[in-house]
């Protein structure tokens, strides 16, 4: 933050809405999220004891897509007349000093920003290498194309949540619709279900992922989508069997004999019943999922317009000198992917009643 002859600027905030640095359309979804998110919590906080948590969850979530959505419609003056707030910009002039200029803050001379991460003369450097101009050093290194392997890292982890996160809620979905219709209607249903079922638990489901990628495109969009298609037969199955045995319970029958629906008593009455093994399960999936797409990047496969932990491997297998290409990605794929297992053994430890906790 700060003021100059243009007035008090905020560029950090202003480039979140720059097509330019974010072309996806799921960039802007994330960006409002972030923008927000300190505001839902508090409100949420606030209003805890007048609405209920999926409430306050519904509430939220729509906020933030219409927001999204005002934010890519042209309802902005401008010069030119009506124009969205999500949009193409020039590239933000900062401020900086002399000696300051590779950090990116400060006061002094002003220097345009670049628009990627690529450096003239900087390709294959090693980590704390500068490159031929000056400036910072880059901390891991730079690829093939002279790239900051850094900040290929630190946009690829935004990459690897968005899919994992994606993928595993399209999954968590499919799986729970059908794994509660199947376990809680019974009969030809869930047998003409568990047949779907066992149909797509034969298929080897990376390999169903390479073909589906390689037929329809590479797009991110396209991978999150085709990860969650192919990832729900195991939630179906294990909805299922919670669903089989809450429905024989007592509250079950009471609600059906008070008249309930049957979609009020799977939702309202066995799901909250059956969330524990859905958290815990959660977890898991959203590490396959970020191993999945590392492992199609790896193979050539990925979104070649975002950056990837994926292709920096590849870019090491061609490269095999340059062995910051291979450790940084790999150790942060194995980092993740351990965390995210780990907190999962943690909450199948806390949530499950009948683990054998040691004093």
């Amino acid at each position: 933050v700060w003021r100059d002859a243009h007035g008090w600027r905020l560029p950090a905030v202003s480039e979140l809405f720059n097509r330019q640095t974010f072309a996806k359309p799921h960039d802007l979804v994330f960006n409002v999220a972030a923008l927000l998110v300190p505001l839902l919590v508090t409100g949420g906080w606030m209003l805890r004891q007048r609405w209920s948590a999926a409430r306050r969850w519904l509430v939220s979530l729509a906020i933030i897509v219409g927001v999204s959505l005002l934010a890519a419609l042209p309802m902005i003056p401008g010069p030119d007349g009506l124009r969205p707030l999500w949009r193409d910009r020039p590239l933000e002039v900062a401020t900086v000093g002399a000696r300051d200029a590779g950090l990116g803050w400060g006061l002094g001379a002003p220097i345009q920003r670049r628009a990627d991460t690529t450096t003239a003369g900087a390709i294959l450097l090693a980590p704390g290498a500068r490159s031929e101009g000056g400036g910072r050093p880059f901390l891991l290194g730079t690829d093939a194309a002279g790239k900051d392997v850094a900040a290929i890292m630190v946009a690829g982890a935004r990459v690897s949540l968005t899919v994992g996160l994606v993928a595993t809620a399209l999954s968590l979905l499919i799986g729970l619709i059908i794994g509660a219709v199947s376990g809680y209607v019974g009969g030809w249903v869930d047998l003409l279900l568990q047949r779907l079922v066992e149909i797509m638990l034969c298929f080897p489901t990376f390999i169903l992922i390479l073909v589906v990628v390689a037929m329809t495109g590479r797009d991110l969009f396209v991978i999150m989508a085709v990860i969650g298609l192919t990832s729900w037969a195991g939630t179906a199955r294990l909805v299922r069997g919670e669903f089989l045995a809450q429905r024989v319970r007592d509250y079950v029958v009471a609600a059906e004999a008070l008249g309930a629906s049957r979609w009020r008593i799977m939702i309202r009455h066995i799901l909250p019943n059956a969330c524990t093994p859905l958290v815990i399960s959660a977890t898991f999936m959203i590490a396959g999922a970020v191993g999945s797409e590392a492992g199609l990047s790896f193979l050539g496969l990925g979104d070649p317009t975002v950056a990837s932990w994926g292709a920096l491997l590849e870019q090491g297998r061609q490269n095999i000198r340059y062995g910051w290409l291979i450790y940084a990605p790999g150790l942060a794929v194995f980092v993740l992917v351990l965390c995210l297992n780990l907190v999962g053994n943690a909450l199948r430890d806390s949530l499950d009643p009948r683990a054998v906790r040691t004093p």
